[in-house]
């Protein structure tokens, strides 16, 4: 069983029953420990019996992150990167009502080449958007 620091059981002990309750839960799931098990090392700790270990837990590794939008290599600078089955897509800013009628015209869809949010636009060219998700402007020309 490995040993719980030494600062992460002072912070349990100066909690409210309720507090410590949750964040043992939180605990036992980041340091892959049952929660009985950080229970007896807290007993411990509180009766002097063992003193715990000072060396810090090695931090957990999140996952990678995967672009759900594929990048196409023959694309020009200006040009938008289109989206497939834009039938997935709602695109719904603006519920007045001429954002209604820029709404209907919506034909293609794009990704916001700052945030890589959704973007639905009508095959105008030039045409120039801003992104509701980050609030960048972009114009493009093909």
């Amino acid at each position: 069983m490995s040993r719980i620091p030494a600062v992460l059981l002072q912070q349990f002990v100066g909690m409210s029953d309720y507090e410590r309750t949750l964040a043992i839960d939180r605990a036992s799931r980041e340091l892959g420990m049952t929660t009985s098990d950080i229970l007896s090392q807290l007993e411990e700790f509180q009766n002097g019996q063992v003193k715990p270990s000072n060396i810090a837990t090695p931090p957990i590794s999140e996952p990678t992150r995967e672009s759900k939008f594929s990048q196409a290599g023959d694309q020009k600078d200006g040009s938008p990167r289109f989206l497939e089955n834009t039938h997935k897509y709602r695109f719904t800013y603006d519920p007045s009502q001429s954002g209604r009628r820029r709404q209907s015209e919506v034909d293609q869809a794009i990704v916001c080449p700052h945030c890589n949010a959704a973007l639905g636009i009508p095959s105008i060219r030039p045409i120039s958007v801003t992104c509701p998700a980050c609030m960048m402007e972009s114009t493009f020309e093909n």
